[in-house]
């Protein structure tokens, strides 16, 4: 087993950094402090990390949770899949699964794209009927939406909600700063060379939201 990469840093809300592919994002991000890595478990992705990679990346971190990312409104692929990994916790994209997962007994994460919604009343319909059995949710934006920012940042007063949405860095605070929003969710990027990485988008957020 290598030596594990320890936090040398702090940040100053809760983030999640996804689409982790290789070693290098995953012990940058535990030295930068984050507290959630995400791994696709989903074979068809580009990202997908298989289970004695996950194994291998896992020993070499330590701190953040190992969020597991699957995708799809199958129950039994969701549980086949996860159950040959080693994660603290799964990440699903349809609240029509959440409760069909309690045989898994790990902590579940759902992300939701904002743009399926008609309004921030049927958003915040799927957010209160599975709220109990979230630890948090993930709010994406993949087209435009009627949902405003302003709507979002209401509902963060009752929700545990991480925006991920797309964050420059110049407008980072004012999604944190005076709100209630549980943190931000990032993603990490494809590896050119191995063990070579320009780590500039992660860390212009990161530096950003470094305790001092």
């Amino acid at each position: 087993m290598g030596v594990r990469h320890k936090y040398i840093m702090a940040l100053n809300t809760t983030v999640k950094v996804g689409s982790i592919s290789n070693l290098s994002d995953a012990r940058y991000c535990a030295g930068m402090g984050v507290q959630y890595l995400g791994f696709s478990l989903d074979s068809h992705k580009a990202e997908y990390v298989d289970p004695p990679t996950l194994q291998s990346i896992r020993e070499w971190v330590v701190g953040p949770e190992i969020v597991g990312e699957l995708s799809g409104l199958d129950p039994a692929y969701i549980q086949n899949t996860a159950r040959q990994y080693d994660i603290d916790c799964l990440e699903i994209d349809h609240p029509g699964v959440v409760d069909r997962l309690d045989t898994l007994k790990l902590p579940l994460i759902l992300k939701l794209d904002i743009s399926e919604f008609q309004n921030s009343g049927e958003l915040q319909e799927v957010l209160t009927r599975t709220q109990n059995k979230v630890i948090y949710f993930i709010l994406e934006r993949s087209a435009s939406s009627g949902i405003k920012i302003e709507e979002i940042l209401e509902l963060a007063a009752h929700f545990k909600i991480m925006t991920g949405f797309s964050i420059h860095k110049d407008s980072l605070h004012s999604w944190l700063d005076g709100t209630e929003i549980f943190g931000i969710s990032l993603k990490g990027e494809t590896e050119t060379i191995p063990g070579f990485k320009d780590y500039d988008s992660l860390a212009e957020i990161l530096e950003k939201i470094e305790i001092e």
